[in-house]
């Protein structure tokens, strides 16, 4: 008897399994004949059975189904339901995992490519009509549908980073470079962006072991130690900041931004009253050189010109202040402080005037320059620069 019963449930096994499979080709007939529900009905029907929820062609079947119900323009189909385009990857994704002889994966993965090829090519039309943030999705979707078969797109998603910058979507840029480098993508692109996306966010930890990682793979390369240096510097360790900027010129002596940055480094050290004198009368000279390299090597960098006179013009302030606050009988002293003022301020004065000929506009040289103007007694000058100064403010 029990030999009999085996046999049975051997034989009720084997015809619910076949009967299953007869829905399943159903669901396959359905979808050719392109009736989506019913379609979508059937491979549900077959796959809630125990005999073939696990069965790698009725997945893959699904996954057809709700690729078509997502690319469909009938509203009948489209309305099947809400997120069609996950479900088809999902089930791509089960189909491959229950068929291990790998018999479906090429046409697994040629569905998925074909989608993932019309992702991107909408996400390059929204790109050349300046749609950034309708690019970046699309980029990013390109870049998940090939995930099912395992395979990182990380073309799409490096695009996908880009649009997100330019749609200033910085957490999603931070998050695709983040997923860029876990799938194994090496680009000193990527490095520089995610660090300086963490200095961004004040989180130094992260941006130092970011670009540390990225010297490993790219031990010297210049954007790398500039990385480097924009962190020291945006979190104000100017020793730092001067030991890499250093390394970067002598890997490139003509970088005229590594000159202005060294400059800019070696001026916070005169400027900080909390050092003593030695060191600041040192660092006046070597943030002077700096700043005429950069000069030297890009003489219409306006930040250079605007920078050196900051160098000399900061300089006379402090003296014009004590001048001032001495008492009248010490005209001497008095006279001799205002000289040494302004022969700080004649050194300035070209490089304002170079500053203020590459930006015309721009108040921080034109109020410098009529400081200058007053202080050394050229009156015509200084009637002009007020002038300007008044219709920029009328603006």
């Amino acid at each position: 008897m029990k030999k009999i019963l085996f046999v049975l449930v051997l034989v009720f096994s084997i015809t619910l399994t076949f009967a299953q499979k007869n829905v399943r080709q159903t669901a396959s007939n359905f979808l050719k004949d392109g009736k989506l529900d019913k379609a979508l009905e059937a491979i549900n029907q077959c796959l809630q059975d125990a005999s073939t929820a696990q069965d790698a062609k009725a997945w893959f079947i699904r996954g057809n189904i709700f690729l078509e119900i997502a690319n469909s323009k009938d509203e009948k189909y489209k309305s099947l339901d809400a997120e069609p385009l996950q479900k088809a990857l999902e089930s791509y994704k089960k189909a491959i995992e229950f068929d291990p002889k790998k018999d479906y994966y090429e046409d697994i993965f040629a569905k998925l490519n074909w989608q993932r090829n019309n992702y991107y090519n909408s996400a390059v039309d929204s790109f050349n009509k300046k749609d950034y943030k309708e690019a970046m999705m699309n980029f990013e979707n390109a870049a998940n549908a090939l995930s099912p078969a395992n395979v990182a797109d990380t073309v799409a998603l490096f695009y996908a980073a880009a649009c997100a910058n330019l749609a200033g979507e910085k957490g999603k840029q931070k998050q695709y470079y983040i997923d860029l480098l876990k799938g194994g993508a090496k680009s000193i692109i990527i490095y520089s962006s995610l660090a300086d996306l963490y200095r961004l966010d004040k989180d130094s930890a992260s941006a130092l072991k970011v670009i540390r990682a990225g010297k490993k793979v790219y031990p010297d390369n210049l954007q790398m130690t500039l990385s480097e240096s924009n962190v020291y510097i945006f979190f104000t360790d100017v020793p730092k900041a001067l030991s890499t900027l250093t390394i970067a010129a002598q890997k490139d002596s003509t970088n005229y931004l590594v000159w202005n940055a060294i400059g800019i480094n070696y001026q916070k050290i005169y400027e900080d009253t909390l050092q003593a004198q030695a060191i600041r009368n040192d660092a006046f000279p070597r943030s002077e050189v700096a700043y005429m390299k950069s000069i030297k090597l890009k003489p219409d960098f306006y930040d250079a010109q605007l920078n050196i006179a900051s160098l000399y013009f900061n300089s006379a302030v402090p003296i014009v202040l004590k001048a001032n606050g001495l008492p009248l009988e010490q005209k001497e002293a008095y006279d001799k402080m205002i000289a040494e003022a302004n022969r700080y301020y004649k050194l300035a004065l070209p490089y304002l005037i170079r500053a203020d000929e590459l930006e015309p506009n721009d108040m921080n040289s034109l109020n410098s320059l009529r400081q200058i103007y007053q202080s050394i007694g050229d009156t015509e000058k200084l009637k002009v620069v007020q002038k300007r100064i008044l219709e920029l403010r009328k603006k």
